[in-house]
Parts: C-alpha cells; structure tokens; sequence
C-alpha cells in the first residue's frame, strides 16, 4: 500500500532532487486535496489539460457521493489507466510518461497515460536497402515497432513476452512469437536469458545481443540484427523468435545460422533460378573475400610452382625493387583500406564517399609509383574489399575480416599448407557453434533435405509446402502442396 500523499511527494523530490521537470499540481475537489504530478518532458500538455484538468473541473462541480478513487477513475475521459498501490510502480509508470494522480487518506493512486510525441516517423530502411520490399523501417519507439509487426501479422497467435531490464533505464523489452509454429522451449530459453541480465542500463538491442550470445566463442553473428519489419515477419512465419527493444530502431532475430547471411527478403519475391544464382555469387565472393589474400601469399612466397611460367615472370616483373614481402604488402594496404572504410562511416555523408574515393586513388597510385607494393597487390586487396560488400550485415563483415588476416598468417608461415590447415580449423569452429541450441551450419552439416531447398538453391515457392522441423512445429506447413499441372 502507499504511504500518505504527502510522504510520497517529499520522498519523491528528495530522490529526483527536486528537479524542475516533474510538476506536482495540487488541486481541491469536494475539499479534499488531490496532487497532479507528470514528468514534463515525457508528457503531452494538451492531453493533461483536455482529459485530465477538465474532467476533474467538471467533477468538482458535483458532489461525489461515492468513493473518490471509484469515481475519478470512472468518470475521467482519459482512453487508459490503472489503479496501483506501490511507490516502486509510481515510479516506473511516471518516467514513462503517465501522469499520477494521488489523493489525500487514499493508499491507492491513479496512472493515466498521457505520453508526449517525442518519437520521429517512419523512414525508409538506411543500412538495407529495401529493392523491392517494403519501404517502411522500424524507429526507436517501442509501441510502433510492435505495430509495424503486427500490421503484417493479424492474427491471435502473435504472443509477445514483456520484459523490463536495466536497474536505471527500465527499458521494455518484447520477446515476440508465433504460438503454434515456434517451438515453446526456444522462447523460454530467451526468456530465461534476457531474465538473468543484471545491469546498470539497457541503451540499445545491441546490449541485449552481446549479453544474451556467446560472443567469445566465435567472431561470426549468431543472433540476426535487422532494421526491416519485413524481415522479422517472415521470420517469425519460418518458426524464429524476434526480440524488440525500447529506444532501438533495431530487432534481434533468433536464431541465426550462417545460411540466413546469404539470403534477403527480396529472394521471396524473384524466380527461383535468378535468385539460386545470386546466391552462388555471394558464396563465391565470400570465399574470394577471405581466401583471395592468403592464396596470393602462399603461391608467390611458398608455392611458386603452382603458376604458369608467364604468369609467375608478370608476378616477378611486377614485384621487382618492391622491398617488402607479400605478407607485409597485404597488411600495409588492408590497413590502409580499413582506415579509409572506417572514415568513410563516421565522416558526414557527403565528404565521406568523395573521402574514401580520392583517397584510394590517390594511396594506391602513390604507394606503387613509391615501389612500397606492387601492382598486383593493389588488384588482390581491391577485389578482396568488393568481395565483401554484397553483405549488410555489421559483424558479418567484420568477422570476414578477422579470418581473412588468420588465413593470410597461415599462408606467411606455411603457404598453402598453412592455408588447408587454418581452412580445416575454421570448418570446425562453425560446427561446433550454436546458435541458441541450433546448429551454425544446418542445412548442410548436419545436413536437412527440406531445408536445402532454399539454401544456396532456392526451389519454387509452391514446392517450399513444409516448415523447418527443426526451427518450427513439425506439424505445422507452410501452405497445402500443390498438385503439379
């Protein structure tokens, strides 16, 4: 129960310090005195005043012949509200944007939501680019990222878990499912998780994310980070759990496998054999994107036999007067590309991409006119940097770049060697890592028949019938099989 009213108002300023920003307006009806208190920022002035102001001035006009509490909260106009009896909850529900109302001998208080509009509208995607998708991006408001959701999805089967996390932010966090095609027990394990952070503050999903995954077990992604409400609804369709935080314009997937990388929602809307092939061009440059260095090292240090003889007197016309081995060429200048993509994401956008232009000409050209690398360096790295662009994803790309150095100093000491045997290293790390009790690289190891047809080949979407057992519930299917004409 609460405490008197005036005991709550003095504990309060003491605890807030008595800032200026929350209002405690004391108002008579019926001559008993009532407090009005809203945190400013947080709160719409104009709904305080046509909801609550003149609902109380209309009541203090009558006499109230029953309880106070009863008859504020039945005849106020305001569309929501609740009847709380904790000062903890007081709290939470004032910095959030309610307004309290608090009446003298009562051990309840009234809450009434009157939150003010300091959220920005919906854009389009900035970070992935919707070609022929929806156009609409998630905010960093919660209540409209929950209704972008559900606008595609209508149904009564759309459950949403609410968390509260952070011992000073208390930011809401929504654990979002499909009852009947997700399997329960994946999202209690979310659940569970998301449960047992203890922190200081929640500021953006990303925090989730690290917390919630084993981040030191592998520098690959496990958990899908994505701004498209497109996305999260086919893959809640598909058995997955979505998580949306407060205040992040970003949704958490889970789980991921490293399959959904090569992937995007536009795959949904184009023929299969047109899709099937962008897929294959995003395997090969992911290879082409961590091999491509390492390979360039091993055969011109370690295994010149492997090239053709004209090949090998271009290699060594072109390296002639360079005074740096092949391995130190290829750090100098990934060193130097990251630098300039770096600058190139934090400088304002329209000196960033003239940045990043000028200043990858002008280093290249320099650096092979100074003889520091030659030629062919500048070919191998730059096909390395394009390689890694077909993929969005943040720390996708940064894990590309963490193996592509481990393979380049396997193949510096040992060549191709060296090369086959970090190769043999790396396969097995994927393996072995899971993704929230999922295997990284199902549907090929282990291998699942079903869900290879839209792998790296993507089969027609009328023969796609069947869900992932092992994602949804296996008696669940997509749609009916169709007969063939």
């Amino acid at each position: 129960m609460l405490e008197e009213t005036d005991l709550i108002i003095k504990k309060l300023k003491k605890e807030t310090n008595e800032i200026s920003d929350i209002v405690y307006r004391e108002k008579y009806i019926c001559g008993k005195k009532i407090y009005i208190i809203y945190n400013e920022p947080l709160t719409s002035s104009d709904k305080i005043s046509e909801f609550i102001i003149k609902s109380l001035n209309e009541l203090s006009k009558d006499k109230v012949k029953d309880n106070l509490l009863k008859t504020i909260s039945n005849n106020i106009t305001n569309f929501k509200y609740e009847i709380i009896d904790k000062y903890d909850t007081l709290c939470f529900y004032l910095h959030r944007g309610f307004t309290i109302i608090l009446i003298d001998g009562e051990k309840e208080a009234i809450v009434l939501e009157t939150k003010g509009s300091i959220k920005r509208s919906i854009s389009p995607p900035e970070n992935e680019n919707a070609i022929r998708g929806a156009k609409d991006a998630f905010i960093e408001d919660y209540q409209t990222n929950i209704g972008l959701i559900k606008k595609r999805i209508k149904t009564n089967d759309l459950w949403i878990d609410n968390i509260t996390c952070g011992k000073y932010t208390k930011t809401q966090i929504g654990v979002i499912s499909i009852n009947g095609i997700v399997k329960r027990e994946l999202v209690e394990i979310v659940l569970k998780k998301i449960k047992e952070i203890n922190i200081d503050g929640i500021i953006n999903s990303d925090n989730i994310k690290n917390l919630i995954e084993n981040e030191d077990k592998i520098a690959f992604p496990t958990i899908l980070t994505t701004e498209r409400p497109d996305i999260v609804c086919n893959c809640l369709l598909e058995g997955k759990v979505a998580i949306v935080v407060d205040n992040s314009p970003y949704v958490l997937v889970i789980p991921t496998m490293l399959n959904d990388f090569f992937k995007t929602i536009e795959d949904l809307y184009g023929k299969s054999i047109n899709v099937s092939f962008t897929r294959i061009i995003k395997y090969i440059a992911f290879f082409i994107s961590i091999l491509t260095p390492a390979l360039y090292i091993a055969i011109t240090t370690y295994n010149q036999e492997m090239i053709p003889t004209d090949l090998l007197v271009s290699f060594a016309t072109q390296r002639d007067g360079v005074p740096f081995p092949a391995f130190f060429e290829a750090i100098m200048m990934m060193i130097a590309f990251e630098i300039l993509r770096e600058s190139d994401i934090r400088v304002p956008n329209p000196a960033g991409s003239a940045l990043s232009i000028v200043g990858a000409l002008i280093l290249g050209d320099a650096a092979v006119s100074a003889g520091i690398v030659s030629p062919i360096m500048i070919i191998i790295i730059a096909i390395t940097a394009i390689s890694s662009l077909p993929f969005s994803e943040f720390e996708f790309t940064n894990a590309i770049r963490l193996y592509r150095l481990i393979f380049m100093i396997g193949a510096a000491f040992m060549g191709l060697i060296g090369v086959v045997i970090v190769g043999i290293f790396f396969i097995i790390k994927l393996a072995s890592t899971k993704s929230f009790g999922k295997p990284y690289l199902i549907p090929f190891s282990p291998t699942y028949i079903e869900g290879l047809k839209n792998s790296i080949i993507k089969f027609p979407l009328k023969n796609l019938y069947k869900r992932r057992s092992f994602l949804s519930n296996n008696t669940i299917k997509r749609s009916v099989k169709h007969e063939k004409n």
